[in-house]
């Protein structure tokens, strides 16, 4: 067992967190068992463009090059983002069962991640994976969202009862899966946190300007930053103190929809947009607390949210949504203040608290600063290696 393929369907430098993800847990994979040879394989944006090279690739996240550490981009035919058109996969899917089928040996390790689609169908090239350990690592389930009787979740079921060995990112997602796949070997593995708080500006309260939180993240409906800024208002003066809200990420659409939103409804908020990582400390300067206002809807409960472990290492307070998934991260009242999600009154009390006790604040830093060496990518890395080869 020297090499291990992880194949996805995405262009892991196409901005997306997924797409990060993967690349930043490849690498890792082979920085931390430099014997073993990681290959990540994707589509290629295009059949005709000129590609980025590994270098240039690992370079825009900071990432250096490894011996050990490749990226394959296979042919495939892909429609842009937000475009209209067909995406035809079977040119990516033949082309990968090719190169596996060439590139393999025995007990080699086949692993993917949220895929279930690609993952099937090599499933089927049986002459492909002869040999190959198939590993699937669990983000989320489309059960959750499509429906226990959609294809897609048909898809999914065929892919976990196929898979040797399954992780899963939180605790309460493994029972689903322990559930779905009766005697399947189901391991956690969480996420990692991505900052390092050595390079992220500390906070320092002033009392002369609003209290104010940031919300660093994706801007879909179930993450409940609509449902904040509707209740900043309310919000406001149940608090009792000046506040103002920071809001950073989302799409294009998402942004400018919640920007019509806060200047419809009146309230002290900014809409920046998305936030390069290297920008990140400047806009912290301003931020006395971070919130994670996620709403118990679909697989919100059970999925792991990134920005639990990313605000570990950000030096500010956080409240959050008492999320089982949420709660395996921040611990209640050590590396957060938990409220009931969707709670006006909870979480208003729960920003006068961190707001009124410097005390308090601090100590919530100091336990995010100490939790966070739990969730390093280095931990994470040498976690999931032991997982797959027991």
């Amino acid at each position: 067992m020297n090499t291990l393929f992880f194949v996805i369907n995405q262009n892991p430098g196409d901005g997306s967190a997924h797409g990060l993800y993967c690349l930043r847990h490849c690498w890792w994979l082979a920085a931390v068992e430099q014997r073993k040879t990681v290959r990540l394989i994707y589509p290629r944006p295009s059949l005709l463009a000129a590609h980025a090279t590994t270098e240039e690739i690992l370079r825009r996240i900071g990432l250096a090059p490894l011996p050990n550490f490749h990226l394959h981009a296979l042919p495939a035919l892909l429609k842009p983002r937000g475009g209209r058109g067909i995406t035809v996969n079977a040119v990516y899917y033949w082309s990968l069962s090719a190169f596996l089928q060439k590139s393999k040996q025995p007990q080699d390790i086949l692993a993917g991640a949220s895929f279930p689609k690609l993952m099937r169908f090599l499933y089927g090239r049986k002459k492909a994976i002869a040999g190959l350990r198939r590993v699937y690592e669990v983000h989320q389930l489309l059960c959750l969202e499509r429906g226990a009787l959609s294809v897609e979740a048909g898809i999914e079921r065929e892919v976990l009862a196929g898979s040797r060995k399954l992780l899963t990112t939180t605790s309460v997602l493994r029972r689903q899966l322990e559930g779905m796949v009766p005697g399947k070997d189901v391991v956690t593995v969480g996420l990692s946190c991505g900052f390092d708080p050595g390079e992220i500006s500390e906070r320092i309260p002033e009392p002369t300007r609003p209290f104010t939180l940031a919300y660093i993240g994706s801007l879909y409906p179930e993450q409940g930053v609509q449902w904040l800024v509707q209740a900043w208002n309310e919000l406001s003066r149940h608090v009792g103190l000046p506040l103002e809200l920071i809001i950073a990420g989302g799409k294009p659409a998402e942004v400018e929809e919640l920007r019509l939103l806060a200047k419809e409804r009146q309230v002290s908020v900014q809409v920046r947009g998305p936030v390069p990582p290297k920008d990140l400390s400047a806009l912290l300067k301003s931020v006395d607390a971070l919130i994670i206002p996620a709403l118990p809807l679909g697989r919100m409960p059970y999925v792991a949210l990134t920005k639990a472990y990313d605000y570990l290492g950000l030096n500010r307070p956080i409240l959050a949504s008492n999320l089982p998934s949420v709660a395996e991260v921040l611990r209640p009242g050590q590396e957060a203040l938990l409220y009931a999600p969707g709670d006006v009154e909870a979480l208003a009390a729960g920003i006068s608290q961190v707001a009124k006790d410097q005390v308090l604040a601090d100590t919530l830093v100091a336990n995010c600063r100490e939790r966070r060496e739990a969730f390093s990518w280095e931990s994470r890395s040498r976690q999931w290696w032991k997982a797959v080869t027991a």
